[in-house]
């Protein structure tokens, strides 16, 4: 009689043991990952700010918390869309033919060995790895949470300078939907279970940077040789470089510094007194004088490929009264405009 009782009873935990473990469930909410405004011709890594995941498992009677108090909870992550393959390092997003490399990482060390990534099939790198964790409970029913940060790296490379962008900026995606990113999880009590005999439940998020045409412009200093009399033409030439987006539309304009005639006559103006040197600024060898495009000056225009190209900036001094001896200097704005 005391057997069939212990016999009942023992009866009675499995079947509410069942019943717990069809009610107690985990959930998880993501967040997107977005990055600042991508420049398509780059020279540096560009990172977005941490995005969250939350885990959140419930054990709904006392019984699972005394049989199952502990949760393993596995989270895979696939490639998404707009790589270029499934099985594929780096992931990208995309807008249509527009790629960018990118990945997602667990923590700021931004190493490989920290990439989120998941299981044969879908990894994006051999080194990447399933995030995976176990939550205990005590104290009777309720929840637990863990929140898992998130750290995205696009990389500045030959993959972004290749972007032929368009006349406006463009949002790159990636979306993460069923099947791309999934998290699985099971109740134990000891040894731990494999999260993979759990239920399995989808993680939508999208990773997104809006990517903008660009050109960047420098241009060293141009220094005229010394001379003791203006009786002759006087030259000299700076290197400019130009950075545009690929296919993007430029000009580059001079402004007429700061102490012009005309627009076809700068000075340069004596450091230590009042007295002017005439010069001329051209992009051909005493070719028309280079300004904005006004009053008879022209400007330099050209199409990016996301390279840099150099342009060759030549002054002229043309003859003149010699002023007195010292150092003459202006100061002129160099402007792209796409």
């Amino acid at each position: 009689m005391m057997a069939r009782r212990w016999l009942i009873l023992l009866g009675m935990l499995l079947a509410l043991l069942a019943g717990q473990a069809r009610a107690d469930s985990c959930a998880i909410t993501p967040s997107d990952i977005v990055f600042p405004s991508v420049s398509s011709i780059s020279t540096t890594d560009v990172f977005s700010g941490s995005a969250n995941l939350t885990v959140v498992c419930t054990w709904t009677n006392i019984l699972g918390t005394l049989l199952t108090p502990n949760v393993s909870v596995c989270l895979y992550l696939g490639a998404g869309t707009n790589s270029s393959s499934t099985v594929t390092a780096p992931r990208q997003i995309g807008n249509g033919s527009i790629k960018a490399n990118y990945n997602i990482y667990t923590d700021t060390s931004y190493a490989a060995s920290k990439i989120w990534g998941g299981w044969a099939g879908t990894s994006t790198s051999s080194a990447s790895q399933a995030i995976t964790f176990t939550m205990t409970k005590s104290g009777g029913v309720g929840t637990m949470s863990q929140v898992i940060p998130l750290y995205g790296k696009l990389t500045a490379d030959a993959t972004l300078s290749a972007n032929a962008v368009g006349a406006d900026d463009l949002s790159a995606t990636s979306d993460f939907g069923s099947g791309s990113a999934l998290m699985q999880y099971s109740f134990f009590l000891s040894p731990a279970l494999s999260c993979t005999l759990g239920p399995v439940v989808a993680i939508p998020f999208q990773v997104r940077a809006p990517i903008i045409n660009d050109c960047n412009i420098s241009i060293g200093n141009l220094a005229f040789p010394n001379s003791n009399l203006l009786s002759s033409t006087l030259r000299s030439t700076a290197n400019m470089s130009v950075r545009c987006s690929k296919s993007t539309l430029y000009r580059i304009l001079l402004s007429y510094g700061s102490n012009p005639v005309s627009t076809t006559s700068r000075r340069m103006k004596k450091l230590s007194g009042a007295e002017m040197v005439s010069y001329q600024l051209s992009n051909t060898l005493d070719g028309t004088n280079w300004g904005d495009g006004g009053n008879g000056t022209v400007t330099v225009n050209g199409s990016g490929d996301g390279n840099s190209a150099t342009v060759t900036v030549y002054g002229r001094v043309p003859s003149q009264t010699t002023p007195s001896p010292g150092d003459y200097k202006d100061t002129i704005t160099a402007t792209v405009q796409f």
